[in-house]
């Protein structure tokens, strides 16, 4: 076998190769959730969050952040949904028609919003996944 044969062959098992892995099965992107809940809250984010991977199969990526941050991801369609403390401001979330809250997670008695982002709004948001990930989250474990 010349080089030049040799080559050819080597070019083609690897675009072969790298062709390989997108002929898989499709999996779902992991969903992501902005936890603006605080360190108080955040187990119990974490807890209902891990439920719903366990029953669903389906990754959830947490971004623990301040809770202003938390509404400003979901505003602008980075996260699937938010959970932030009743006393944050989410005046222009819904006024602009980003999102909605979907109920309330209660922490031992504390309360907590769920934020499940728009996807028609925001096209990257898995609106079947938000939707499921915010129902388990206010959904007692």
């Amino acid at each position: 076998m010349n080089r030049r044969t040799l080559l050819t062959a080597l070019l083609a098992a690897t675009s072969l190769a790298a062709l390989l892995p997108a002929c898989g099965p499709d999996k779902p992107r992991a969903l992501i959730l902005a936890d603006g809940s605080g360190t108080i809250h955040a187990k119990a984010v974490d807890v209902r969050a891990k439920n719903y991977e366990k029953r669903t199969s389906r990754p959830v990526k947490i971004l623990v952040v301040p809770a202003a941050e938390a509404i400003a991801l979901a505003s602008r369609g980075e996260a699937d949904v938010a959970v932030v403390p009743m006393e944050a401001s989410i005046d222009t979330f819904i006024a602009s028609e980003h999102g909605k809250v979907t109920g309330l997670l209660d922490d031992h008695g504390d309360h907590l919003r769920v934020l499940e982002v728009d996807a028609k709004q925001h096209p990257k948001v898995d609106e079947k996944g938000a939707k499921s990930l915010a129902a388990a989250l206010i959904t007692p474990p």
